[in-house]
């Protein structure tokens, strides 16, 4: 069972069936597919606006953990599950792909500048 209070420990990504190597850096997630904006109307009262958005993990990975990412930036659908080990967390992006522009970093063997976005989001 999950504990809600704690947090950090080891994670593991698995893309299809693939098991993938993250970095020790964070992973990030937006868990809601809406975001809102506040403005004020000429009168100063205010108004909101709301805009349909994806699902999104920002992840970085070892340059050894084996993703062709010239062809994984070509997928159309991805299903990706992110676990918590420690916590017994898993998030679930369903028809997910890649986004951004990968990016080695030869001094620490990261790849960063991509993500994941999706429709479909799911934490159990």
């Amino acid at each position: 069972m999950a504990d809600d209070r704690q947090f950090g420990g080891r994670v593991s990504i698995t893309i299809g069936s693939q098991r993938y190597t993250p970095t020790e850096a964070d992973i990030t997630l937006d868990v809601a597919n809406i975001t809102r904006e506040g403005k004020a109307n000429q009168d100063g009262s205010a108004c909101f606006t709301a805009k349909p958005k994806l699902f999104k993990a920002d992840i970085k990975f070892r340059d050894n953990s084996g993703i062709n990412w010239n062809e994984a930036m070509r997928q159309s659908s991805i299903n990706v599950t992110i676990e918590e080990e420690d916590n017994d967390r898993t998030h679930l992006f369903t028809n997910a792909g890649f986004t951004g522009d990968p990016k080695l970093n030869v001094s620490d063997g990261s790849i960063d500048g991509v993500t994941i976005e999706g429709p479909q989001y799911q934490k159990i």
